[in-house]
């Protein structure tokens, strides 16, 4: 999961107004902004919102970048202005804390506990079926990122910095406009804080904790069909995965899940398909205000 640059050529024709070339901007920073709102916001509506924010801002003030640092990091810049203050249109975590995840998996648990058909494979030491398999990967994918939205803002940007976008400590205090040591000292605080409870909780990061996502699945399933209102409840996702994007997570949970460490899990999650829409969109927007037509060079 990257923010990619786009070529210094096609760069300099955008800065010129070249409408070609911004259309290549908009294309090789899209995915990588639009899968940064989704882990910041943990909602695909609101990254689209919020994403379409920032592809915008980048555009039209492509005219500003001075090529001081790089211009992804002046891109993950703009994104992290625009993130750390976007509004979403839910509530933004359903977890108030670690804790409170934690309690309500022990309540899927004990739900588990009482019978079911699930159970019984396992106990039979029977392969799960792969609908199962799908519905298991798809608690995975949610639990993990309750886990982010747990989280405050800045903290949860320093993890997905380093985690998933893989920024070295330089480039990332850049962003934050820190410095190297104190966005290090930031995220070992923020790493010490999944890791320790990914550790003992989640059976995808230390396979000998209680909790695995296939015995969530009782619980989820009965609340599916009774519309109780139980905390087992909150481990289903928060995040509709399309697709393309589920074979893809399946990939990556059979390759990273066996390192059996919380980054690794959290690298296990697909890239977020943008809107096809969205670039349609921006650039309707651009060209009512001007930035994207013939009229442009009166900016």
């Amino acid at each position: 999961m990257k923010i990619t640059a786009p070529a210094p050529k096609t760069l300099r024709a955008a800065t010129q107004g070249d409408l070609a070339a911004l259309d290549q901007v908009l294309l090789a920073i899209q995915p990588g902004i639009f899968n940064l709102a989704v882990r910041m916001l943990g909602n695909r509506d609101d990254a689209a919102d919020a994403s379409q924010e920032i592809l915008l801002k980048v555009v039209t003030h492509l005219g500003g970048f001075r090529a001081e640092a790089a211009f992804t990091t002046w891109v993950f810049q703009i994104a992290r202005n625009h993130l750390m203050n976007a509004s979403t249109r839910s509530r933004e975590s359903p977890e108030v804390s670690l804790e409170a995840i934690e309690e309500r998996l022990q309540q899927g648990l004990a739900f588990n506990q009482h019978g079911n058909r699930l159970a019984d494979q396992q106990a039979q030491d029977q392969a799960l079926t792969p609908e199962d398999k799908l519905a298991a990967r798809q608690v995975a994918l949610g639990c993990t990122q309750n886990m982010l939205m747990a989280l405050d803002r800045e903290q949860r940007l320093v993890y997905v910095l380093d985690t998933l976008f893989g920024l070295s400590s330089q480039e990332a205090a850049r962003v934050l406009e820190t410095t190297p040591a104190a966005y290090r000292q930031r995220l070992a605080r923020t790493r010490a804080r999944i890791d320790g409870f990914a550790s003992t909780t989640c059976g995808l990061a230390n396979a000998n904790t209680a909790c695995h996502c296939e015995k969530q699945l009782p619980a989820m399933v009965h609340l599916r069909q009774t519309g109780a209102q139980t905390g087992a409840g909150s481990v289903a996702p928060l995040i509709a995965i399309h697709a393309v994007e589920r074979e893809q997570a399946a990939r990556a949970f059979d390759a990273l899940v066996r390192v059996g460490d919380a980054a690794a899990v959290f690298r296990a999650h697909p890239d977020y398909q943008a809107p096809e829409s969205q670039r349609a969109a921006i650039r309707a927007v651009l060209s009512a205000e001007g930035f994207w037509g013939e009229d442009r060079a009166t900016h």
